[in-house]
């Protein structure tokens, strides 16, 4: 089965170069950067009928590579995950050079924007106007407003019932506004185009049938597991950190969900160690407020349960809800170098203070448009390109969904888990169409495991330990599906991809895989970044690093790229 698969992949990459890239690239300085250079590839809108005339057009940012031409190894693809996360973005904020740094120079760092996405035509919209997308934006809300302390209390359910019927009701709106606007992208855009727009690029920058150097991070490495069943010969030197589950999204969001939840408990359990350890000098949670005698745990469920109580006025008609909080935590947990400015925000709360969560809500807050009138700019893609990329989950009902997220987050002892609701709670209601070409999902990993096995051309999977978004769970699956073609390293601690904390040791791993294909040793690498310190500026979400060690030129070079390549992350949201 492995050698007909192999021979059936090796035709459809040839008639994919043959026919995907309609213009050659012309390339210019980017306007909002101009040391990288910018450009744009054609390739067709449905490649169910290429013959269809109808194309769409991929935006690409080029970091060069900067060792001599005669070393230079081609190029080397990176996605930012999302979905709908502008990869051109990524890499003009600073990931471009963080990355080329990490492998060496080597390489010409590619960063482009998914079919749908950014800049890409046609955008995924699901109005017409800016105005009405920044609407429906402001209506959608946060979370449920609901309370965790009262699960296990079947007194509260009526009112807990009430609560995710009025957020289901919101989003199933947004939901219905994208289906009935339809727009071109819709059932265009799904992680199985994105791969054949990879080996596109690819072919335009290295040659027909060259081979795919990419390195993807979060729903990045859906486009990279993508890609490798889809055009396994053409595999190169594939990083995937922060593995997204490929086998769960390729069914209904109720089999992702729980998956969510496997480390975010952990990745708790880390803020309220280092903070402790820290100390008031470095955290400003170590120490309670006044009458207080209860341990961190225990302080922060004490304050998600008075906030569903009690919410905290700000301004006529709005407050700090329970909601706003668990997204706001949720979001958070992710980035653990944002914890000393979080903690003080937290430590704030405590007092009945939301002045510094409010500070950093709206520095967050998309501004409403210069021109109401203008198209819409496709920023509420995320929510349809996750369905797309899911079964069809009409069937899933309100109480399947309530029920859900009760008995995982009791299971998982995890609170901020309506959260992240929404893609669920959107995709019900969403219809059971997909695209013409349907995502493979984890379905022939396998057969990829073969093919990659015999060429010798491993892909080198990270994960963060704790990761809360992406648990080590998923990349130990990945893992044994591709068992003798990949190979697992993780990084201790939480933080979502394992650029969210530097570890030196995985750096060098990485390094060391992308210029001569070698494959680490070590299964696991402890972290070099510093959390909470004295030493790190707690008034900013994007301090200067702290590292816990005396470093090399080099190996600090290492390290801060690896900070730079999460400024840049942090730079999309």
């Amino acid at each position: 089965m492995s050698s007909l698969f192999s021979v059936k992949s090796f035709l459809l990459a040839g008639c994919l170069s043959a026919s995907t890239a309609l213009a050659s690239l012309q390339w210019s300085p980017c306007p909002s950067n101009p040391a990288l250079d910018c450009s744009t590839l054609r390739v067709p809108l449905e490649y169910a009928d290429s013959r269809s005339g109808m194309s769409a057009s991929i935006p690409l940012a080029r970091y060069n590579a900067t060792v001599d031409v005669s070393q230079r190894k081609g190029s080397l693809l990176t996605n930012p995950g999302g979905p709908g996360a502008s990869g051109v973005s990524f890499v003009v904020n600073g990931a471009g050079e963080g990355i080329s740094n990490i492998t060496g120079g080597f390489y010409d760092i590619i960063g482009w924007d998914p079919r749908g996405v950014g800049s890409a035509q046609p955008v995924l919209q699901c109005f017409a106007t800016a105005g009405e997308e920044y609407e429906a934006s402001q209506a959608l809300p946060a979370a449920a407003d609901v309370a965790y302390g009262q699960f296990r209390n079947q007194s509260y359910t009526p009112f807990y019932n009430a609560a995710m019927q009025e957020f289901d009701s919101t989003t199933a709106q947004l939901a219905a506004a994208c289906a009935s606007y339809n727009s071109t992208a819709l059932y265009t855009s799904s992680a199985a185009y994105v791969a054949r727009d990879m080996g596109a690029i690819v072919d335009e920058l290295d040659g027909k049938d060259a081979r795919l150097n990419y390195w993807g991070l979060s729903y990045g490495t859906i486009f990279g597991v993508e890609f490798i069943q889809t055009y396994p010969e053409r595999a190169g030197r594939i990083v995937l950190d922060g593995v997204f589950d490929a086998t769960a999204n390729a069914e209904t969001y109720v089999a992702q969900l729980p998956n969510d939840q496997l480390s975010v408990r952990d990745a708790i359990n880390d803020l309220v160690s280092f903070c402790e350890q820290a100390g008031p000098a470095g955290c400003a949670l170590s120490t309670p407020p006044a009458n207080v005698t209860a341990d961190l745990t225990t302080r922060l469920a004490n304050l998600q349960d008075s906030l569903y109580e009690h919410p905290i006025p700000v301004s006529q008609g709005f407050s700090i809800t329970v909601g706003i909080f668990s997204a706001f935590m949720w979001s958070f947990s992710r980035v653990p170098t944002t914890w000393p400015l979080i903690s003080s925000v937290v430590s704030a709360l405590e007092q009945g203070d939301a002045t510094p969560m409010v500070s950093i809500l709206n520095a967050a807050a998309a501004s409403p448009p210069g021109n109401s009138e203008a198209p819409a700019t496709g920023s509420l893609a995320e929510w349809p390109l996750q369905c797309v990329d899911n079964a069809p989950s009409s069937g899933i009902s309100l109480a399947d969904v309530a029920s859900l997220v009760i008995n995982v987050s009791l299971r998982e002892d995890t609170p901020w888990l309506n959260a992240d609701v929404t893609p669920l709670s959107f995709c019900r209601h969403f219809p059971d169409t997909r695209p013409r070409i349907p995502n493979l999902g984890a379905s022939k990993v396998r057969d990829a495991n073969s093919i990659l096995t015999q060429q010798n051309t491993p892909v080198l999977i990270v994960n963060g330990e704790h990761d809360p978004v992406t648990p080590l769970a998923s990349a130990e699956r990945l893992q044994s599906q591709l068992a003798t073609a990949s190979r697992l390293v993780t990084r201790r601690g939480p933080g979502h991809t394992t650029v969210s904390i530097a570890s030196l040791g995985l750096a060098e791993a990485i390094r060391a895989y992308f210029i001569d294909n070698t494959l680490p040793t070590s299964a696991v690498h402890d972290l070099s970044q510093v959390v909470f310190s004295s030493a790190i500026n707690a008034g900013t979400l994007t301090p200067a690093p702290v590292f816990n060690g005396t470093y090399s030129e080099a190996e600090l070079t290492l390290l801060n790229s690896t900070y730079n390549i999460l400024l840049a992350f942090l730079s999309l949201a």
